[in-house]
């Protein structure tokens, strides 16, 4: 403090000295105070200048000091970074797993099965994992895959308004907390209120706009989930999304590969691979079932008048009759080929397949075809044959029922006969 009144206290001092010095003479007396004026005026310009630069290196200083702590907040950063570097290379290495095993299923359900559970194990902090399936001709959630770590009832079949959120958005939400969120009224959830549920992620399977269903983890403990937990798991989402697509895609060909495109049922050659594992499915069990081939009665005729359009209608007719009557676990109805019709019925004695076969004829000969203001009607010829006394082998018990419906043209048609 005091070096700074130094050069002020020494020009006073040697000022004075001057002036007592030249008291007795004028041109001394001019001197002394021009040289107090040149000394004030060079202590004030230097005094500025110093002042300037004391002020120049404080800005500077400043300046090294915004970057020293810019410098430590980066520090800061990456040593975070660094921190969660292993736990964020476990998750992209789970998520490369997980990858890796979705591409390998070509069935929804075994693909749904295993999300759910690799979800669990890549989320240890979450209770439960919900997979709900986007039904489009409901326009609704279905629950149809989870994984709960503890034996808990999920009500909400259909989700709830997070997943509704969710689906209207086609958006992941995250929830850390349920009892400091304002933006649902969490106490009307189920989850909340009887799970006791605070932490939620919820995230869209879809690609783009398509959506598949919605995958949801949840856990009763607060902050159990982070901002990173809810990209991981949209990640998931995404992948799950183009490995439904393809699996959906790969039955779609194989359901167009074994149906009949105009009447949606199955063709010969399928239903000969379905009659032969029935067969080795009857011998194991010793078990009967019956085998019924039938015809629609003067089907060229229907054509021949009333033209191909018609008859694609009485064969989808007859089809759609066969479809709700033929609907027994393991049964299978199919096109033969032109307007002949197969059908099964396992596990079942002669008396019941025969009162389906009558059922069936009596309700296509009671349905009618409407076009252009004309109701037509058909008939059909059945032939029966049962398993095991008509035959044990496919060629055997088709020759037989090939020929009992032979028989019923013959007897005059809209018939079943059998053996």
């Amino acid at each position: 403090m005091y070096k700074n009144y130094f050069p002020i206290v020494f020009l006073i001092i040697l000022s004075i000295l001057l002036i007592s010095l030249s008291i007795h003479s004028k041109l001394a007396l001019i001197y002394s105070l021009f040289f107090i004026i040149i000394s004030v005026v060079i202590f004030l310009y230097f005094g500025r200048k110093r002042f300037r630069l004391i002020q120049s290196y404080k800005v500077k200083i400043e300046d090294v000091r915004e970057e020293i702590n810019l410098i430590e907040e980066d520090l800061k950063k990456k040593n975070l970074i660094l921190r969660d570097l292993p736990s964020k290379a476990k998750k992209i290495f789970s998520i490369r797993h997980i990858a890796e095993r979705m591409v390998r299923f070509i069935e929804p359900d075994e693909l749904c099965d295993n999300i759910v559970n690799d979800a669990g194990n890549l989320f240890p902090r979450a209770d439960n994992v919900l997979l709900f399936l986007f039904r489009m001709r409901k326009n609704a959630l279905s629950l149809e895959y989870s994984f709960k770590r503890s034996a808990q009832v999920i009500k909400e079949k259909n989700g709830d308004a997070v997943d509704r959120w969710v689906l209207k958005n086609n958006k992941v939400i995250f929830i850390e907390d349920s009892a400091g969120d304002y933006r649902f009224d969490f106490q009307s959830l189920s989850a909340c209120r009887e799970r006791n549920i605070h932490s939620i992620i919820s995230s869209p399977i879809s690609i783009g706009p398509k959506l598949y269903g919605i995958m949801r983890l949840e856990s009763r403990e607060p902050g159990a989930f982070s901002l990173e937990d809810s990209r991981v798991l949209n990640i998931v989402c995404d992948l799950a999304a183009v490995v439904l697509e393809k699996a959906y895609l790969f039955n779609k060909i194989k359901e167009l590969g074994i149906r009949d495109s105009l009447t949606n049922i199955f063709l010969r050659n399928y239903f000969l691979e379905r009659f032969k594992e029935e067969l080795e499915r009857a011998s194991l069990k010793n078990s009967r079932f019956g085998l019924v081939i039938l015809d629609i009665d003067d089907f060229k005729r229907v054509n021949d008048t009333y033209g191909h359009t018609v008859g694609d209608l009485v064969l989808k007719k007859v089809a759609s009759i066969l479809q709700k009557n033929v609907k027994d676990s393991g049964s299978v109805v199919a096109r033969l080929g032109g307007e002949e019709f197969v059908f099964l019925v396992v596990e079942s004695g002669k008396d019941r397949v025969k009162n389906i076969a009558e059922d069936i004829r009596k309700k296509i000969a009671r349905s009618t075809v409407n076009f252009r203001r004309k109701h037509i009607n058909v008939t059909v010829s059945l032939g029966l044959a049962m398993y095991p006394e008509d035959g044990i082998d496919i060629q055997p018990l088709l020759n037989t029922a090939d020929k009992l419906l032979y028989q019923a043209k013959r007897e005059g048609k809209n018939k079943l006969c059998f053996s």
